[in-house]
C-alpha cells in the first residue's frame, strides 16, 4: 500500500490512472504467454502474476491509504527538520522476505530471498513492476542501467528488462562464474568473474567483446569514469584500462584483498581494502593521494562527497574522512561508533542509519548527533549521493522516503507520470529457432526495441583470447 505525504492525493492518482489509461495486454507486465512458453520453468511470471493481482487489489483500495500508520514518527521527523515523502508496503507473498535494496539512479530495486525483484520509482514510491530474476537461490547483485534497460547478474546468467515497464528483453547463460555486480556505459556492460577475469559484453550479444585478466577474483563492482574502466581484485591489484578496448593505463597494488565496489569521482578512485585502509588513487596516473587507516577490514565502499568520504568500519562505526590535501594526522575528521551507513548529505548535516535502527541527523563538521528518529525494523539503507531523498527498507517489505521540510510534495500527477513511463510491450514475434548460426552484430543503442522479448539461448562459437600483455609488468606499489 502506497502512502504519500500530506497534501497529496493517492486515490486520485490511481483512480485517475484507471480512468485514463487502457488496461495493458494480459501478462504484459510479468511476461506474456509467448515469452513464458519459451522460458519454460525459467519463466518470469508464475507466482509474480498472482502477486501483481494482489497489488492491483491494494491499489483499488488506495483511498484508505491515508489511514495507514506512519512507519516513522511524523513528530520526530519534524523535529529533525524532515518530513515523510512517501511510504510503501510491498505485497510480499507468504514466507517472502526482502534480501537487499538498491537505489540506482531514479529507481529502487528491492530483491527477495526467492529471486523476485520489485521496481519502485524513487521520487514517488510508485511500484512499477515485479519480475522474477532467478530460481537458483543466488543472491541478486546490485543491477545497473543501460539507457532504458536494467541489467541483473547472478553467478550463472544475465537478465535484462525494460527499466520502466519491466518488459523482458534478453537472458543468457555465462560461460564463466560471474562474481561482481555489472556496470554499463550504454553500449557495453562490464562484469568481473570468479575466474580472475573482467569481461565486456555488448548489450545485444552473447559473446564478450573483450576480457582481461586480474591477479585474483573480481568481486567488487567495477567503475566507469571518463571513458576508462577501473576494477580491483581479491589479490590486491587495482587496474585502469580504456573501456572500449581494454588498453591498460595503469595498475597498482595494495597489501590486502579488495572485494568492495570501487567508487570514482573527480577526486580519484576510492578503494576500500581489507588491510583496514581506505585509499584514494589518482584516476589518470594511479598515484596514491592518501591512505586512511582504520581499525578493521573494509568490505563496503565509501559514500563519497567532494570534501568528505564516509566509510563504515565494524570497529569504528561510521568514519568521516577528509578527501582533500590535509596532514595525515588530520585525515580522519570524526568517528561515530553507532553509525552504520551514510544515506544522504546537505551543506550542514549527514543523515545516518545507525546500528540500532535509528535515523540520525549528524553535524558534518564535528560528528555530533543533533536528532534521532526511531526506525524500528529498517535495517536496510539506500545511499543517495545525489541527495534525492533518504531511503530506508525493512525485511518485511516496508519502504520509506523522507525529505527535508519544504521539499515539494508528491502529487497525483507525479504518480501518474511515473506509472505512465511503463508502456505495455507489443506482442513478440515468433520464437527463434533453437539451432542457429551466430547472431547478427548488435546495435549500439541501449533502448529496448518495440516488441522485444526475453530470449534465452545457449552460447555458441569460440572464445576470445585473454590479452597476455594486460598483466605484463609488475604493478607498482602505492
Amino acid at each position: 500500500m502506497l502512502t504519500l505525504s500530506a497534501g497529496s492525493d493517492p486515490a486520485g492518482a490511481y483512480n485517475g490512472q484507471r480512468r485514463k489509461r487502457k488496461r495493458p495486454p494480459r501478462g504484459a507486465r510479468c511476461g506474456n504467454a509467448a515469452s513464458r512458453s519459451r522460458l519454460g520453468s525459467r519463466n518470469l511470471a508464475g507466482a509474480s502474476c498472482q502477486q501483481i493481482g494482489a497489488l492491483l487489489l491494494l491499489l483499488a483500495s488506495a483511498a484508505t491509504a491515508r489511514g495507514q500508520a506512519d512507519f516513522l514518527s511524523s513528530a520526530e521527523l519534524h523535529q529533525a527538520g524532515l518530513v515523510k515523502s512517501w511510504q510503501l508496503q510491498l505485497p510480499l507473498a507468504a514466507g517472502q522476505q526482502v534480501a537487499d535494496s538498491y537505489l540506482v539512479d531514479d529507481q529502487i530495486y528491492v530483491t527477495t530471498q526467492d529471486g523476485f525483484v520489485y521496481a519502485v520509482d524513487a521520487a514517488t514510491g510508485a511500484l512499477r513492476w515485479l519480475n522474477r530474476v532467478t530460481r537458483g537461490g543466488y543472491r541478486i547483485l546490485r543491477p545497473c542501467h543501460a539507457g532504458e534497460r536494467v541489467i541483473f547478474i547472478t553467478p550463472a546468467e544475465l537478465t535484462q528488462f525494460g527499466r520502466y515497464d519491466g518488459g523482458p528483453i534478453r537472458q543468457f547463460l555465462f560461460r564463466f562464474p560471474a562474481g561482481s555486480p555489472p556496470v554499463s556505459d550504454g553500449t557495453f556492460f562490464y562484469v568481473g568473474g570468479i575466474n580472475r577475469r573482467v569481461y565486456a559484453f555488448p548489450l545485444d550479444w552473447e559473446f564478450e567483446a573483450w576480457k582481461a585478466g586480474a591477479a585474483g577474483q573480481v568481486l567488487g563492482q567495477p567503475a566507469l569514469f571518463g571513458g576508462h574502466l577501473f576494477f580491483a581484485s581479491e589479490g590486491g591489484d587495482i587496474y585502469s584500462c580504456v573501456a572500449g578496448n581494454k588498453q591498460r593505463e595503469w595498475a597498482v597494488q595494495v597489501r590486502g584483498s579488495v572485494t568492495a565496489d570501487l567508487v570514482v569521482d573527480d577526486n580519484g578512485v576510492y578503494v576500500a581494502c581489507r588491510d583496514r585502509s581506505l585509499y584514494l588513487f589518482d584516476s589518470a596516473t594511479g598515484g596514491r593521494r592518501w591512505r586512511a587507516r582504520l581499525s578493521s577490514p573494509l568490505y563496503e565502499p565509501p559514500f563519497a562527497t567532494p570534501d568528505v568520504a564516509y566509510q563504515f568500519s565494524a570497529d569504528d562505526g561510521l568514519v568521516a574522512i577528509h578527501t582533500g590535501a590535509v596532514p595525515s594526522e588530520a585525515r580522519i575528521r570524526w568517528r561515530l561508533p553507532e553509525g552504520r551507513m551514510a544515506l544522504a548529505v546537505d551543506p550542514r548535516f549527514v543523515y545516518v542509519l545507525s546500528r540500532d535502527q535509528k535515523l540520525l541527523v549528524v553535524r558534518s563538521a564535528d560528528g555530533k548527533v543533533q536528532h534521532s528518529v526511531a526506525a524500528t525494523g529498517f535495517a536496510l539503507g539506500m545511499p543517495s549521493p545525489g541527495g534525492s531523498g533518504i531511503f530506508l527498507a525493512s525485511t518485511d517489505g516496508r519502504l520509506f522516503c523522507a525529505r527535508q521540510r519544504g521539499a515539494a510534495l508528491v502529487a497525483a500527477r507525479d504518480v501518474r507520470r511515473a506509472l505512465g513511463q511503463a508502456a505495455p510491450l507489443a506482442e513478440p514475434a515468433a520464437a527463434p529457432s533453437a539451432v542457429a548460426s551466430a547472431p547478427a552484430a548488435p546495435p549500439a543503442a541501449a533502448r529496448a526495441p518495440a516488441g522485444a522479448q526475453l530470449v534465452r539461448r545457449a552460447i555458441i562459437g569460440g572464445k576470445s583470447k585473454v590479452t597476455k600483455q594486460f598483466l605484463s609488468g609488475q604493478p607498482a606499489a602505492p
